[in-house]
């Protein structure tokens, strides 16, 4: 019976507790037709800005939330002065016509923001100001709201688990600066101003001059986001540098696009890691028409990263400035001038080894322009090396030459792969009188229809692979391919393209597992 009463007044007590929860948090609300000397309390008693709302002369307090009403709120600078709790966290939502009816702007490419669906904050003028400011700020929500025309469109330093959601950004920066004006951005690369634990989902960014998307700090979560540059109508920098950018640890960047939109001052860094950088994720992301790179691993602390299901269209890989010990895997490339490209500068530290140790699994390179596999000569005094990187269980498709050795390269590795309509195997453009050796090792790999002998290597084969639609990029293999079970089990990942379990006893050649292989071996 004791035992009853306790767990009765138990309940008793966390219904009080969550009771008492309930009635300290308060609704307010804030319109085009409200004034900061209202109550806030209802929408006839609403403020008229959300910079007071956020302000620190506002009553709001960890667990309120603030209703937003669609319209344009002009040039107003919403700097946060108050954070939540984890368990009392503020949030700032925009609603069209009634709260909580989570309006979608639906922005495609092209559209222009519409202030009748969604709260606005323009600040007219996007070589200045910060629409949104967080700084040393917790548990805060913002969702339903557009920004455009200011230096930098939201901006948080040393913050943590703040959530956006649904916010969209367009046009900041100074264009007649060299690299100016950001979209959201999380910290910076000085530790001091690093947050953690912060997401951001559902958000656009279109044409900001310097970065899209920033996040410096660990444990950041980027989810189904877009980012897109076309700004170039004024022939200086007004085009996007880096589009997605990372810089610190155990972040995930997932379901993400983004593109740059025609012949653009800038060519672009798509999806970035770069200086000191660990255990980052990024996947089923998809990066397009960047001339500089798709994905960018760059310095000699970013190591133990992993790029998996992801596409790069008319770009590619880069690994430079020393970066190893990564993961691609799953990957493709379709359409770049080189589909991987290794190389160096006199960045961090200065040329030491371009980049080793690093792994690309089950990837797909697919009509490269130029280069499958490019180790770039940058300048003379970064004569660095390109060691120990493997490639493993691919598909090479096309392309002028299968590698450019314009930089010192040994101990790197193809195994159980195919490389199929290339054109050359190799040049040294830099050092034509004198090439650089391609110090490459083959390892059971196919070479089929190549305009060169395939290259010397351990049970190095030309057979027709047999692939079920090389012409629309299917390379699984037919039941009659002789590259089923010729391969090696040493460092074949234990799944392929699709998922499914590889028989480690037989290994198929290329990314994918012949479909009946498993099947017909345990009969």
């Amino acid at each position: 019976m004791r035992s009853k009463h306790k767990e009765m007044l138990l309940f008793v007590l966390i219904t009080i507790c969550n009771l008492w929860i309930l009635v300290g948090q308060k609704t307010y609300f804030v319109s085009l037709e409200g004034n900061d000397d209202n109550t806030g309390l209802s929408q006839r008693a609403s403020w008229r800005t959300i910079s007071y709302a956020a302000s620190s002369k506002s009553p709001i307090k960890p667990g309120d939330t603030v209703y937003i009403k669609a319209g344009n709120y002009g040039n107003e600078n919403v700097v946060f002065e108050k954070g939540g709790r984890a368990k009392k966290q503020i949030t700032f939502e925009g609603y069209l016509s009634i709260p909580g009816d989570n309006p979608q702007l639906d922005w495609e490419y092209g559209d222009n923001l519409n202030p009748m669906k969604m709260p606005l904050l323009d600040g007219g003028d996007r070589s200045q100001g910060i629409g949104i400011a967080l700084y040393d700020k917790k548990y805060i929500n913002i969702k339903n709201v557009q920004i455009t025309n200011y230096e930098i469109g939201l901006h948080a330093l040393k913050s943590r688990n703040i959530r956006l959601n649904n916010i969209v950004a367009m046009f900041f920066g100074d264009v007649h600066e060299e690299y100016h004006g950001k979209g959201i951005a999380f910290g910076s690369n000085n530790k001091k101003n690093m947050g953690s634990h912060n997401k951001i989902e559902n958000c656009i960014v279109y044409n900001a001059c310097a970065e899209g998307l920033s996040i410096y700090g660990d444990y950041h979560h980027v989810n189904n986001c877009r980012i897109y540059s076309d700004d170039n109508s004024t022939g200086l920098n007004s085009s996007m540098d880096y589009y997605i950018h990372i810089g610190g640890n155990n972040n995930i960047v997932e379901n993400s696009y983004v593109e740059r939109i025609g012949d653009l001052k800038h060519g672009g860094h798509g999806i970035d890691i770069k200086r000191n950088c660990q255990n980052n994720i990024i996947r089923n992301c998809i990066a397009k028409n960047m001339r500089l790179n798709g994905y960018e691993l760059r310095h000699r602390g970013v190591k133990y990263n992993l790029i998996e299901n992801c596409k790069a269209i008319n770009c590619g890989y880069t690994i430079r400035d020393g970066a190893s010990y990564n993961t691609i895997r799953n990957c493709t490339a379709e359409g770049a001038a080189s589909s991987v490209l290794f190389f160096d500068t006199t960045e961090d530290e200065g040329a030491q080894y371009a980049g080793r140790y690093n792994t690309f699994e089950n990837c797909v390179f697919r009509n490269s322009k130029e280069n499958v596999i490019k180790f770039f000569h940058h300048n003379p005094a970064t004569l660095s090396i390109v060691d120990n990187n493997v490639f493993v269980n691919c598909v090479f498709d096309g392309g002028e030459y299968l590698i450019n050795a314009d930089r010192e390269n040994i101990d790197n590795k193809m195994i159980n792969s195919i490389v199929t309509n290339v054109e050359n195997y190799s040049r040294s453009i830099f050092f034509s009188i004198r090439p650089l050796a391609v110090n490459f090792d083959f390892e059971y790999t196919n070479f089929w229809n190549n305009g060169f002998d395939a290259p010397k290597g351990k049970s190095v084969t030309t057979f027709d692979p047999h692939f079920v639609d090389i012409q629309n990029g299917d390379y699984h293999l037919k039941e009659t391919s002789p590259c089923i079970g010729i391969g090696i089990p040493t460092k074949a990942p234990d799944f392929d393209f699709d998922g499914d379990v590889r028989n480690k006893e037989r290994i198929d050649l290329g990314p994918y597992i012949f479909k009946n292989t498993n099947e017909s071996r345990e009969n």
